[in-house]
C-alpha cells in the first residue's frame, strides 16, 4: 500500500462518450486523495500560430459543470477521501510559444483567473492548476519565467488556487525541471508522462522512476498511464502494473494518474485501468 496514496484522472477533453455518469462511482474511498484534472484550459493563438496568453475553457461542462463539482466534493467528504478539482493548462497538441513573452504572464493570469472565479462564484471550488504543455518551443529560461510568473500570481499573490502540479515528459523534461527548481515551494505534485516514451520492460520503468526521484522528490512523483489509443505501443498495461506493484511495495511510488477518462469510458473494458491502479495504491488489488 502506498503512503497517503493519490490518484488523478484527466477528464473532459474529448467529445465522447455520451455518458460519463458512472465514473465517480469507481472512486476508491481508501485513497487519501482523488483528483480530477479538467482538460483543458487552452490558449488562443494569433495568425502566426503564436500563443497570446489568453485562455478559454475547453472541457465539456456536461461532464464537469459547477453542480457536478460541488456534488462530488460533498459526497466524498464523508468518505474521508479528499476529492480535488484542478484545471489543466495547455492541452494536447497545443504548444507553449508566446508571441510576446513580456505580456504573456499578465494575460494568462487574467484569463485563467476569470475561469477560476466563474466556478468559485457558484461555490464550486477549483483547488489548483496543472501545467500540461506537451510541446514547448521556447528555451528553458523563458518557459520557467512565464509559467512561474503565472503560478506565483495565482497561488501566492491573488490566492485563487492552493495547489500546483506539473506534467513533464521525455521531450519537455529540461523545461519542467527548470520550472520546478525555480518554484519548488509551489509545486506539490509532478505527473510524469511515462506513456510518452518507449518503456519496454518493468526494469526500464523502475530505473526511470529512480532517475526522476533524484531530480524531483520521490514523495511528489506520480506515474502516468494513457488509455488514449494514440498512445498505444509505447507502454503496455502489463509493464506498468508490474513495475508499479514493485514500486508501491517498496514505498517508492505514491500515486498514479491516467490520461484520460473519455477514452477509458469508451474502451471495451471501461475504466479497467483506473480501478486496477487505485486498488494497487490502497493494497486491495482484488478486481
Amino acid at each position: 500500500m502506498a503512503t497517503n496514496p493519490i490518484f488523478r484522472e484527466y477528464i473532459g477533453g474529448k467529445p465522447y462518450p455520451d455518458d460519463l455518469n458512472d465514473f465517480p462511482d469507481i472512486i476508491n474511498t481508501k485513497l487519501d486523495e482523488f483528483h480530477f484534472l479538467l482538460a483543458s484550459a487552452v490558449e488562443e493563438y494569433d495568425s502566426n500560430g503564436k500563443g497570446t496568453g489568453i485562455f478559454r475553457q475547453n472541457w465539456n461542462e456536461r461532464y464537469f459543470g459547477a453542480e457536478h463539482i460541488k456534488e462530488l466534493k460533498r459526497k466524498y467528504r464523508y468518505e474521508n477521501v479528499k476529492v480535488k478539482v484542478m484545471i489543466s493548462i495547455g492541452g494536447r497538441g497545443n504548444a507553449f510559444d508566446p508571441a510576446e513573452k513580456e505580456v504573456w504572464p499578465d494575460r494568462a493570469r487574467d484569463s485563467l483567473e476569470k475561469i477560476i472565479q466563474h466556478y468559485q462564484r457558484l461555490d464550486a471550488i477549483i483547488d489548483g492548476i496543472d501545467i500540461n504543455y506537451e510541446v514547448v518551443k521556447t528555451n528553458e529560461t523563458d518557459f520557467a519565467h512565464c509559467i512561474g510568473s503565472v503560478i506565483d500570481a495565482l497561488k501566492n499573490k491573488d490566492k485563487v488556487i492552493n495547489e500546483v502540479s506539473i506534467a513533464p515528459s521525455k521531450n519537455t523534461q529540461s523545461h519542467y525541471l527548470k520550472l520546478y527548481r525555480a518554484h519548488q515551494k509551489d509545486v506539490r505534485l509532478v505527473d510524469y508522462q511515462f506513456y510518452d516514451q518507449s518503456v519496454p520492460s518493468a526494469a526500464d520503468f523502475v530505473a526511470l522512476v529512480r532517475q526522476l526521484s533524484d531530480e524531483y522528490q520521490e514523495n511528489i512523483l506520480l506515474a502516468g498511464f494513457s488509455t488514449d489509443p494514440d498512445d498505444s505501443g509505447k507502454l503496455s498495461r502489463e509493464v506498468f502494473i508490474e513495475a508499479a506493484t514493485d514500486l508501491i511495495n517498496t514505498g517508492s511510488l505514491r500515486g498514479i494518474f491516467v490520461w484520460d477518462a473519455n477514452d477509458s469510458a469508451a474502451a471495451d473494458d471501461p475504466f479497467f485501468f483506473e480501478i486496477k491502479a487505485q486498488n494497487l495504491l490502497v493494497g486491495s488489488d482484488s478486481k
